[in-house]
């Protein structure tokens, strides 16, 4: 009889988890998605170079976008850390690389080990604009 009572509530905080979890893992796409659609403005209104004749300009706006998402990740930092175990940036753009290391017949391994590689290629820049 309880469960039966106990459904709609569990389905109800099921649901609220998992669209909280969503924006919470979500919000950097929100912001950069928000900066792209409204480059145009905060370029012409809120950039440190508005004042700057248009082809001497090479912020463009990123100044603005990186101060959203430094106020974003104050917000995430005074989350407790068990609830922000995932987050999309850093799975995104790690130090290191995990791959499986399968033993060879002529070894006594008997199971495969884990080993990190050095990422090849660019890493993600920390700041777009560095005089903002």
């Amino acid at each position: 009889m309880v469960q039966v009572y106990l459904r709609p509530a569990l389905r109800t905080l099921g649901t609220f988890l998992l669209l909280h979890f969503a924006m919470v893992t979500l919000a950097p796409g929100w912001v950069v998605a928000d900066f792209l659609l409204e480059r145009g403005r905060i370029a012409r209104e809120l950039c440190v170079q508005r004042m700057v004749p248009g082809d001497m300009r090479t912020c463009h706006g990123e100044c603005q976008l990186k101060k959203r998402l430094e106020r974003n990740d104050e917000q995430e930092k005074q989350v407790p850390a068990e609830l922000r175990v995932l987050r999309m940036g850093e799975m995104a753009a790690g130090v290191a690389a995990l791959t499986l290391k399968v033993p060879t017949n002529g070894t006594d391994q008997l199971w495969p080990e884990l080993e990190e590689l050095p990422l090849g290629g660019h890493t993600r820049p920390l700041s777009p604009v560095p005089w903002c």
